[in-house]
C-alpha cells in the first residue's frame, strides 16, 4: 500500500553517537543530498556564538567538534527517522553577518574510497568479485548483483571509487552505500510508494517527456581476441518493459530515426555486447520522462523509492522512481524535500 507524505520536525543531530540538543538548537540550515550512484553528502549551517554550558560570558560554542568525527542526522521526535550517516570532512567559519557561523560539511563512508588509489588489474574475475574485494578492503559489506562476466578489469592510476562507479555504469547499475553495506545491484519495485498530489502534497512540480537522445535501438560492437571473431549486439527494449508507451515506440511511431552505437566501453566477448547494448538503451530509456518535484519534508524519500503521482494529466500521473533526493531544512522554510525523479512511459 502507498504511504502517505508528512511534514515532520526539526533535526535531530548526533555526533559520534551523542545526541547533541544543543546543535539541534543552533541549526540554521541543512541540506543532504542523496544521489542513485556515487557519494551522498550533507552540510549543517549552525550559529556559533552563544553562552557555553557553565559560563558566564557569550563565547564560541562549537569548538569540540572536530574533523573526522561521525554525524547522523534523524527527522521526528516519536518514531525518528534516519536521513544521513557519514563523518565531518570539512569545517567552514563565517563571520560579518551578524552571529559567528560554522558549517559542517559531511560526506558518507564511501569518500574513503575516494582515498584510495591503485594501479592493478582483477584477472579472470566478475564484476561482482571485484566489487566484493574492493569493499572488504574497505571493511564495508557488500550487496552485489552487478555481472557474472569473467574478464579482466584494470584500475589505472583511479581511485577505488571512481573505478566503482565506472564499472557501475558500464551494466548500468547504480553503486552507493546504505548503511554500512555497499549496494550494487538493480533498483527492486518499492513495495510501499509514496503517495504524491499536485494538488497537496507536493509543493511544485515539473514533468517533461523528451525525446532528445532517446535512441531506437542501442549497439555495441567488439572483438573477440580468443577466437579472432567480431562480436556485437543490438538491444531496442527495456527489461522490465515500462508502463504504458516508451521513448522508442514513440519514435517508431513518428518514423524518426535513432539507432545509437555505443562507443565505450569496448566488448571483447558476445556477453559483454549485450549486457553493454542493453545497458545503454535502458539508461536513456528509462528516462523518456523525467521530473522535479518539492514537497513537503518527508524522510522515508531516498534514492531508489518510488512515488505515485496524482494531481497531474491522465498521461504522465503514475509511478516515478526517485533517481536524486535532497532533504533541506532552514528556519523559514521549514523541512521540504526535493526530488528529481523518471519513468520510461506515459500514456500518449
Amino acid at each position: 500500500m502507498p504511504e502517505t507524505a508528512f511534514t515532520s520536525s526539526r533535526p535531530t543531530i548526533k555526533i559520534d553517537g551523542e545526541q547533541r540538543d544543543d546543535l539541534q538548537q543552533a541549526l540554521l540550515a541543512m541540506q543532504v543530498n542523496l544521489p542513485l550512484h556515487g557519494c551522498a553528502h550533507a552540510e549543517l549551517q549552525l550559529s556559533n556564538w552563544g553562552r557555553p554550558e557553565g559560563g558566564q560570558d557569550p563565547d564560541f560554542t562549537l569548538n569540540d567538534i572536530a574533523l573526522g568525527a561521525g554525524v547522523e542526522i534523524e527527522m521526528g521526535s516519536d518514531t525518528p527517522q534516519h536521513l544521513f550517516s557519514g563523518e565531518i570532512t570539512a569545517i567552514e567559519e563565517s563571520y560579518g553577518e551578524g552571529a559567528p557561523n560554522i558549517a559542517l560539511l559531511l560526506q558518507d563512508k564511501l569518500h574513503r574510497l575516494a582515498r584510495s588509489r591503485h594501479n592493478r588489474s582483477f584477472e579472470d574475475q566478475s564484476p561482482d568479485d571485484l566489487v566484493q574485494a574492493i569493499a572488504g578492503e574497505a571493511g564495508l559489506q557488500a550487496d552485489v548483483a552487478l555481472s557474472g562476466i569473467s574478464a579482466t578489469w584494470h584500475q589505472l592510476n583511479e581511485s577505488d571509487l571512481a573505478f566503482l562507479l565506472r564499472i557501475g555504469n558500464r551494466f548500468d547499475i547504480a553503486v552507493r552505500l546504505d548503511g554500512n553495506t555497499l549496494r550494487a545491484k538493480v533498483e527492486e519495485a518499492d513495495p510501499n510508494p509514496v503517495e504524491l498530489s499536485a494538488q497537496d502534497s507536493a509543493l511544485k512540480v515539473r514533468l517533461i517527456a523528451d525525446l532528445n537522445h532517446q535512441p531506437l535501438s542501442s549497439q555495441a560492437n567488439g572483438y573477440n581476441l580468443a577466437s579472432a571473431e567480431a562480436v556485437d549486439f543490438t538491444a531496442d527494449a527495456m527489461t522490465p518493459a515500462p508502463t504504458g508507451t516508451g521513448a522508442a515506440a514513440t519514435l517508431g511511431n513518428l518514423s524518426w530515426p535513432g539507432p545509437e552505437i555505443v562507443p565505450q566501453p569496448f566488448p571483447g566477448t558476445s556477453s559483454e555486447a549485450e549486457a553493454y547494448a542493453k545497458a545503454a538503451f535502458k539508461r536513456q530509456a528509462k528516462r523518456f520522462i523525467q521530473g522535479e518535484i518539492v514537497c513537503q519534508g518527508e524522510a522515508s524519500l531516498k534514492p531508489g523509492r518510488e512515488i505515485e503521482l496524482d494531481g497531474v494529466s491522465p498521461r504522465l500521473k503514475g509511478r516515478y522512481q526517485i533517481v536524486h533526493c535532497v532533504h533541506r531544512f532552514d528556519n523559514n522554510s521549514g523541512f521540504e524535500t526535493h526530488l528529481k525523479v523518471n519513468k520510461g512511459g506515459w500514456q500518449s
